[in-house]
């Protein structure tokens, strides 16, 4: 199921409906990172929907800085410049896993969000990314790096064996990236016009988080044993720890305990 095509921007682009999102295509071979490229590009004057994607990444950046396994040519490694306005840009926590496991489910997987925004199958991490963001005189301006396993097979990693899957190994088959790359952009498009409610309600329903037994670690603070109980509507999780006290968490690593 081992497959390295070069990605085929032709067939990405005949597969692509946006207006904006994924028009403007900096392709890499290999990068260091995607994001610090795609922060570049946007200092020197990248629109909206420029996408910086590479066939590896050489230090690709996961969560709290730890380091993103990039085999090349077999996944998706991309970041996008999304320039929007403050109350649209907010929403990118949510938006963002949303538009993935849309795209991912449209082949055939049930992909979940694992709260704030992996997409994991059947218990085992497809998808990460990470949103690097800033606020400008004109609202947000936003870098979300996504890492989707597509073809490749993460047990190849001793470290990933247990705990990632590819979207190849759990459909059975090959998968074209280009056609995943095209509706993430396609479905981005038209979740970042989409009203919040429907938005909530859609990540609460795809959810694998939820009255689950968590870890929270936050940033800076001490980790804690709860019980993911919903999703704000500002997208932050409500737990409840062993003392039953429910508290909001919007920044924090998690870890759900296997059922």
């Amino acid at each position: 199921m081992h497959a390295s095509h070069t990605l085929d921007l032709d067939s990405f682009r005949r597969q692509l409906s946006t207006r904006e999102l994924g028009r403007d295509v900096r392709y890499h071979e290999s990068i260091t990172s995607t994001m610090d490229e795609a922060r570049d590009q946007a200092s020197r004057g990248a629109p909206h929907g420029a996408m910086v994607i590479a066939e590896e990444q050489t230090a690709g950046r996961g969560r709290r800085g730890r380091q993103f396994y990039s085999p090349a040519r077999e996944n998706l490694y991309f970041t996008l410049v999304l320039r929007l306005p403050l109350a649209v840009h907010r929403r990118l926590p949510i938006v963002l896993p949303l538009a993935v496991a849309r795209a991912i489910r449209a082949e055939g997987a049930d992909a979940r969000v694992k709260w704030p925004n992996d997409i994991w199958i059947n218990e085992r991490k497809v998808c990460g990314m990470l949103i690097d963001a800033e606020l400008t005189q004109s609202g947000g301006l936003g870098f979300p790096g996504i890492g989707v396993n597509v073809n490749g097979d993460p047990a190849e990693n001793p470290e990933l064996s247990g705990i990632a899957t590819s979207l190849a190994r759990e459909v059975g088959h090959e998968v074209p990236r280009e056609r995943v790359l095209a509706n993430i952009c396609n479905e981005l498009e038209a979740l970042l016009d989409a009203r919040l409610p429907e938005l909530i309600s859609e990540y609460r329903e795809l959810s694998c988080t939820l009255g689950r037994a968590v870890t929270v670690s936050p940033s800076g603070g001490e980790a804690f044993e709860a019980t993911a109980l919903s999703i704000s509507d500002d997208g932050e999780l409500m737990v409840r720890r062993s003392n039953g006290l429910v508290e909001a968490i919007n920044a924090a690593d998690l870890s759900v305990r296997p059922r």
